[in-house]
């Protein structure tokens, strides 16, 4: 089958299926789904797509009128996010940018992407036509929030067979999740969004006179997703340290003597 650019368009976006399987959202983890809606909340018409091999699911959905693809993993991380973004609302910079460097090349897509909790950039695809017996040339041109260019890929070469371009994504992917999913990461939280089961414990266990020190939601891949809380008194030399699952539900507890 021919590879036309259409296809590499639909494909770079999805951030392949292939592999994986449709599941239908009450099948997904309740811890899993609240993962996703704690950083999607405006997301509609949501479709969960399961890859067992990698441990990984595929959410797309829209958001605000644009297609969004969601990579989270079983431990409930989110890795990846890639928002369809028009050409118009790109920044100026990156629209004179493309205008002045690139006028030769037609634009095709943007995709504004989120790796981890730093990592934010926009990725334009450009093309150039060889004629209708032969793919056209493709280019991503990277940029920053800020419309600063960051990366080029030129074509180095063109793909005939859809399955070869399949096959090295994936292999893209894969060491992209491996490199993210070894990572701990920490995210603050306040008070009002921890599950009621958490709130409840405190004010059982703790008079005013005892205030949140720290409110985290960490996760790793060996352990999951769970809220670290430390808990502590003025004028004390000591706080409470607490661990709770995503549900609110207690791990532990241990008492540190500062």
């Amino acid at each position: 089958m021919k590879y036309s650019l259409v296809l590499f368009i639909a494909f770079f976006f999805s951030v392949s299926l292939f592999g994986q399987k449709p599941i239908e959202t009450k099948k997904v983890p309740t811890t899993t789904q609240k993962a996703f809606k704690r950083k999607n909340s405006r997301g509609t018409d949501v479709k969960w797509f399961d890859n067992r091999d990698k441990r990984v699911y595929t959410v797309k959905f829209k958001e605000n009128g644009s297609d969004c693809v969601v990579l989270i993993t079983y431990e409930n991380v989110i890795l990846e996010k890639r928002s369809s973004v028009e050409y118009k609302m790109l920044p100026s910079k990156i629209r004179e940018n493309l205008k002045k460097d690139y006028k030769k090349l037609k634009f095709a897509k943007a995709t504004y992407i989120i790796k981890g909790r730093k990592d934010k950039y926009y990725s334009i695809i450009m093309h150039e036509s060889q004629g209708r017996k032969k793919a056209p040339k493709i280019w991503e041109i990277q940029y920053t929030m800020q419309g600063k260019l960051l990366t080029v890929y030129e074509p180095e070469e063109v793909y005939e067979e859809e399955d070869v371009v399949a096959d090295k994504y994936e292999q893209n992917l894969d060491a992209e999740a491996a490199d993210l999913q070894g990572r701990m990461r920490d995210e603050k939280v306040s008070k009002k969004e921890l599950p009621t089961g958490i709130t409840s414990y405190m004010k059982s266990h703790y008079d005013y006179e005892y205030k949140y020190k720290e409110i985290l939601l960490k996760s790793n891949t060996k352990y999951g997703q769970y809220y670290y809380i430390v808990m502590k008194k003025q004028g004390e030399k000591k706080e409470f340290v607490h661990y709770f699952d995503t549900m609110g539900k207690l791990i532990k507890v241990k008492e540190v003597d500062l």
